[in-house]
């Protein structure tokens, strides 16, 4: 029986010492996920914080487009040469149409007993060229819509528009930096 015991003393002991190099092996292993998820969660954090100055940056630019880039556009249609050009035509075409239809009813028929067709503006169809020129208006093409439109593609937009509508004062309110792709 003696030998049994010693047999199950070394045996426990062994299984205890077994038991121990496990426990410190998965205490390493702990330590080591630990130290993994402390890894990932500050990588994490740090993504965030990129994302957080992005956020504000981007903010920033849609406070410009919405505050001084809209106006500054709609400034640039109001005194363009497009508009002015098509305002001119249609106040002229207007005042063809106008014309056309005084002298319709007007004085020459009553006094001459002359056929319209006659009268130059007879010759045109003032009303169409009137309905056309109103129609026109839809498809003007202001440059600096397209230049807008073709700065909207490039990586620096928001800088590029700045510069282009000539609003570049580093001190413009709600301006803030430009995102940049």
């Amino acid at each position: 029986m003696g030998e049994d015991t010693l047999e199950s003393e070394a045996a426990k002991k062994a299984f205890v010492e077994e038991r121990e190099k496990i426990s410190a092996e998965k205490k390493g292993l702990s330590w080591r996920r630990i130290a993994k998820l402390e890894k990932f969660a500050a990588e994490k954090v740090a993504e965030n914080k990129v994302s957080e100055i992005l956020v504000e940056e981007v903010t920033a630019d849609c406070k410009w487009l919405l505050a001084r880039a809209v106006p500054l556009i709609s400034q640039h249609i109001v005194g363009s040469e497009e508009l002015a050009k098509y305002m001119y035509e249609l106040g002229e075409v207007a005042y063809d149409h106008g014309r056309k239809g005084g002298y319709a009813e007007g004085r020459s028929t009553a006094e001459n007993k002359e056929a319209l067709k006659n009268f130059d503006l007879y010759k045109v169809d003032c009303a169409a060229r009137y309905a056309e020129k109103r129609q026109e208006f839809e498809s003007i093409e202001f440059a600096i819509v397209k230049a807008a439109g073709k700065l909207s593609g490039k990586p620096d937009r928001i800088t590029l528009l700045k510069r282009a509508l000539g609003d570049e004062d580093p001190e413009g309110g709600d301006a803030g930096p430009s995102y940049q792709d």
